[in-house]
């Protein structure tokens, strides 16, 4: 009698996360819901989901993709919304007063073990713990680590010219043994002589390849052609660090393969 009643709770409480529905506002926890949560456990998400060149290799195929709007947003106040309130404080308070729950996704993760129990934290909601666990584990299992003899010392471009100081990038290099530059760069201060007097060894080039602006054409400039012709030289598109998430180990395990 007593491992029916159980049997019937623990039922009735797979049935209950099981039902709970979610909507995503923000590439960030798109990715990361797209992840975790099953199919039909996603009522909605953002616009970001259906492009390609934003998302991983989980894009949004069938599922309505919303705007950021409380007028979007109605028809969804009986779900779960995941929401960065620092992008959208205004909204995210109008959707408290009428009610809505409400999970805050702010990007606030700065380290590796922020990000897992980010990802811990909607393994339950969603109530894929074991998913989300399987997820970590691979993530805290994978080797990536270059086998450079050399100098480790990396510039990171992309098509907006050097990252800023964002925690996806030193967890990338730290993911594959390398080291930030001892002479960092930034976008206003970005030169070809500047690349020159920061001696870097290694070259990352973080582009979709599809940008024409200015700072994109630094990238097939002449000289970091010839600087690193004879210098480890790796590319990813960028869909792997728009987010600090899952996408940063996939990121370093495509630059790993590249190594000659």
């Amino acid at each position: 009698m007593l491992k029916t009643r159980i049997f019937s709770i623990a039922f009735f409480l797979s049935l209950s996360a099981s039902a709970e529905q979610f909507v995503s506002l923000t590439l960030c926890s798109d990715r990361l819901l797209t992840e975790l949560a099953r199919p039909e456990q996603i009522s909605a998400q953002s616009l970001y989901s259906k492009n390609p060149l934003m998302m991983l290799d989980k894009v949004n195929r069938d599922k309505p993709a919303l705007e950021a709007t409380l007028t979007s947003l109605l028809p969804y106040l009986d779900k779960t919304l995941l929401i960065n309130e620092t992008f959208y404080p205004r909204l995210a308070a109008d959707l408290k007063k009428l009610g809505a729950k409400i999970v805050p996704i702010n990007d606030s993760p700065q380290t590796p073990e922020e990000l897992f129990a980010l990802i811990l934290q909607l393994g339950k909601l969603t109530g894929n713990e074991r998913h989300a666990e399987a997820l970590i584990d691979k993530l805290k299992s994978q080797h990536s680590r270059l086998n450079l003899s050399s100098s480790t010392d990396t510039l990171i471009l992309s098509d907006t010219g050097p990252v800023g100081d964002f925690p996806q990038y030193s967890i990338l290099l730290d993911l594959l043994g390398l080291t930030p530059l001892k002479m960092p760069l930034t976008t206003q201060n970005f030169s070809l002589e500047k690349v020159l007097l920061a001696e870097p060894n290694v070259l990352i080039e973080i582009s979709d390849r599809q940008s024409y602006n200015e700072q994109a054409e630094l990238l097939h400039h002449p000289f970091l052609q010839k600087l690193f012709q004879n210098r480890p030289h790796f590319h990813i598109p960028m869909k792997y660090t728009y987010c600090f998430d899952h996408g940063v180990w996939m990121g370093a395990e495509m630059i790993y393969h590249q190594q000659k």
